[in-house]
């Protein structure tokens, strides 16, 4: 009798599965088609020849003389080359110096015990809260005035040499690590920075790689900070050069979209390098 009512309950509770999973699919990629669109209709634009309609009822997707023209267009009229260069400079090496520092502060806020440890972090998260742009005009007053680094592409990674949220995250993956493995290495005789370096940081690799995914991401993407400090063509990065395609090609689209194009390609190559990282990142962080 049991087993004739378990096995009545259990196709509905299969069939009821499914049916959720088929929702939640349905639902995600309606989300996720109403997300790319935009960037489809960009990118595709960006291929379109003299004869195609940017803006038509119904609209004009797929170029019917697709060209590279645009493309070459905007490389001519601009020193994009050097745009890459710069934008490529400043996101690498801040990037690079973002996550040593930021991991050499969230390792003692992790593993290490002394007084004002958690006050400390609690500080550090408070100032979360401020928006950037209220710190914009005394950093450009230091930036003038004291450093004397107007116009130079090191002000653009000397005030992005550490970041809370990075601190946040790389302490959350710290605090994952068993205390085990670093009460073995002092045993061997190692010390809190070789710890830090042999053992710990191997194993959250993955928090690492999403902190610099985030970290390369922002500076890449970044326009208001280096448009107030960037302003000769040799020295700018894309964001701020390519914005010059808005008076230049006041209504030619095509060319605007493939200048938006080439900013965006290399951040999504940069993403699908580290994308098998980044959700293990963030799941690590929110374990801890």
């Amino acid at each position: 009798m049991v087993k004739a009512q378990t096995a009545r309950v259990l196709p509905g509770i299969h069939y009821r599965k499914i049916i959720e999973n088929v929702f939640w699919y349905f639902l995600l990629i309606l989300i996720s088609l109403i997300t790319v669109t935009p960037f489809l209709w960009i990118f595709l634009t960006a291929f379109k020849g003299p004869t195609d309609q940017v803006v038509s009822i119904p609209l004009q997707f797929i170029p019917r003389d697709p060209t590279f023209a645009n493309f070459t267009r905007v490389w001519n009229q601009l020193p994009v080359g050097r745009f890459f260069v710069n934008s490529i400079t400043v996101s690498t090496v801040t990037t690079v110096l973002n996550v040593l520092i930021t991991a050499l502060a969230a390792y003692p806020l992790a593993k290490m015990k002394f007084r004002g440890r958690d006050v400390i972090f609690y500080l550090l998260l408070a100032t979360i809260i401020i928006p950037a742009q209220l710190t914009y005009i005394p950093g450009f007053v230091l930036a003038v005035n004291v450093f004397h680094y107007y116009n130079m592409l090191h002000a653009l990674i000397l005030p992005n040499l550490a970041s809370v949220f990075n601190i946040f995250l790389l302490r959350q993956a710290f605090k994952g690590v068993p205390d085990d493995l670093l009460d073995a290495g002092r045993m061997d005789g190692a010390g809190d920075l070789r710890i830090w370096w042999d053992i710990v940081m191997p194993i959250i690799r993955p928090s690492l790689a999403t902190a610099a995914i985030f970290t390369f991401v922002n500076m890449w993407n970044d326009f208001l900070w280096p448009s107030l400090m960037l302003h000769t063509r040799e020295r700018m990065t894309l964001p701020v050069g390519l914005i010059a395609l808005q008076g230049m090609f006041t209504s030619d689209f095509r060319g605007m979209a493939a200048g938006v194009t080439m900013t965006v390609i290399p951040i999504l190559i940069f993403f699908m390098v580290l994308q098998r990282y980044f959700v293990r990142g963030l799941t690590g962080a929110v374990k801890g």
